[in-house]
């Protein structure tokens, strides 16, 4: 099996969460080892201990960080973490904003520099999905995943030869169901 992928979110309306797990079922498709949950319930604790971690979010309100990112994004924040923190660690982040707004993807813009504020070695360039585009998010979004694949397979060689599942395939099951001999 591929390298194990920590995928966070911030969103406020669904559409981050939504690509975030796009991303997620293209990584098991892939053969990496995703895990995809919300920034605020992770334990930033944690993050020194990670290899890779991709980040996607959207932009609240003028500039604000999402409320599934709030607590996450304040612990970030603080001015004793210092600049080799997260040396150990690669990233990549995409963001989804909308232009016609003054503060374009503003939360995706901060959390990446402070990543590598952090010490954080980006995988990508900075992604900035834009609601204006013709296809919306899905025009930079492309382009920037095919970057995130390529970037990847190069970090893990071994993930890089294994065949991905076709299409065709449908990937392992998240869940596991089972009868009860109970009434219903």
């Amino acid at each position: 099996p591929g390298e194990n992928i920590l995928i966070l979110f911030g969103s406020q309306t669904g559409c981050a969460e939504e690509v975030a797990e796009l991303i997620a079922q293209e990584a098991v498709r892939r053969r990496y080892q995703p895990r995809c949950l919300p920034m605020d319930e992770y334990s930033l604790r944690s993050l020194p201990h990670e290899q890779t971690v991709i980040f996607v979010t959207s932009t609240a309100g003028e500039g604000e960080v999402p409320d599934n990112m709030r607590s996450f994004w304040q612990t970030l924040l603080r001015r004793d973490l210092p600049p080799t923190a997260l040396a150990k660690l690669a990233h990549a982040t995409f963001g989804l904003g909308d232009s016609s707004y003054p503060k374009f993807n503003y939360a995706a813009k901060r959390l990446h520099r402070r990543m590598v504020q952090l010490g954080s070695r980006p995988l990508t360039p900075l992604g900035l999905g834009d609601d204006q585009d013709e296809r919306g998010v899905d025009e930079a979004l492309d382009s920037w995943l095919e970057a995130l694949w390529r970037a990847l397979e190069a970090r893990t060689p071994a993930a890089a030869k294994l065949m991905p599942l076709s299409a065709a395939q449908c990937p392992p099951a998240r869940y596991t169901l089972g009868l009860s001999s109970g009434t219903v």
